[in-house]
């Protein structure tokens, strides 16, 4: 949205030089230097880009601005002179004329060129460097976590003799493609069929079809069974969540690892208020003061 608002901003800005050319510098923009012979420009001029319309002047300022950056190098020179206010000299208006050139080029450098251009490079950049971080962001927890529990991948390692404990983990007791097989399997198997634990899965997962007007179960002319689809706010209980078999017992689990940390700080709580409250009577005894 930011870059759309910018870019918006900026063909304001071209769309705005270029009615300020066509109003005072409709013949001066050039793509190229005017080709030259014998020392002298030659007439017409086909490198020339003479703005007849305000949309043509604007495509113009948008081109020329664009892959130079600068307007004052694309306009021709020769054709206002900076004159002296000397009484009956002619074209004593190209004075004002020359100012309000340098005037119109520098504040395209300053608006366009260099604020504006720099502030969509900026936003191009921070937008790459965000994709970039939510892309490590998505690795880091691919690679650092457990899809099907979410237990960080160093419990796992720790808890295991060869230190691959979240690589076997992955593999074999929490394989996401085996819960999506599993759940595949649900949608294929029929309704009768289903065991207890199958039954209490698929009614947290799946939902029948029913038809729009009968409100009848749909059933597959191939295989003669209920069709089923994924509900689209799927019940997730069922998946182990922070919590791990492998981890039973073994006291690794993130949960348990925290209330241990949480029954060490409860200790030393409790050793800092006794250390503190004997040293408070210490001092009230040295004041010959009652102990609270």
């Amino acid at each position: 949205n930011a870059l759309l608002q910018t870019g918006g901003m900026a063909l304001i800005m071209y769309y705005f030089f270029g009615v300020i050319g066509f109003v005072l510098f409709p013949e001066m923009f050039q793509f190229e230097r005017a080709d030259i012979m014998g020392g002298r420009k030659q007439e017409p001029n086909n490198n020339g880009a003479r703005c007849t319309t305000i949309w043509k002047c604007t495509l113009v300022v948008f081109d020329i601005g664009m892959r130079t950056g600068d307007l004052g190098e694309a306009m021709a020179d020769d054709q206002i002179t900076w004159k002296v206010d000397v009484p009956g000299m002619e074209n004593e208006s190209d004075r004002y004329l020359m100012l309000f050139k340098m005037v119109y080029t520098f504040l395209f450098y300053i608006m366009v060129t260099t604020i504006l251009m720099n502030i969509i490079f900026g936003i191009i950049i921070d937008t790459f460097a965000e994709l970039r971080e939510r892309k490590e962001h998505t690795e880091s927890l691919i690679s650092g976590k457990c899809f099907i529990c979410g237990i960080d991948r160093f419990i796992f390692d720790q808890a295991s003799a060869g230190g691959n404990g979240f690589e076997n983990h992955v593999s074999q007791d929490h394989n996401m493609w085996r819960y999506l097989f599993f759940h595949v399997y649900l949608m294929e198997r029929d309704f009768d069929d289903y065991s207890g634990g199958e039954s209490y899965v698929s009614e947290k997962t799946l939902q029948l079809v029913k038809d729009a007007d009968t409100h009848e179960t749909v059933m597959d002319i191939d295989t003669g069974r209920e069709l089923k689809i994924s509900k689209q706010q799927q019940d997730l209980l069922w998946f182990p969540q922070r919590d791990a078999m492998c981890l039973a017992g073994q006291g690794s689990s993130e949960d348990q690892a925290l209330a241990e940390q949480l029954e060490g700080l409860e200790r030393n709580s409790a050793v800092a208020v006794v250390q503190l409250t004997a040293k408070m009577d210490s001092i009230l005894a040295a004041r010959g003061q009652t102990p609270t």
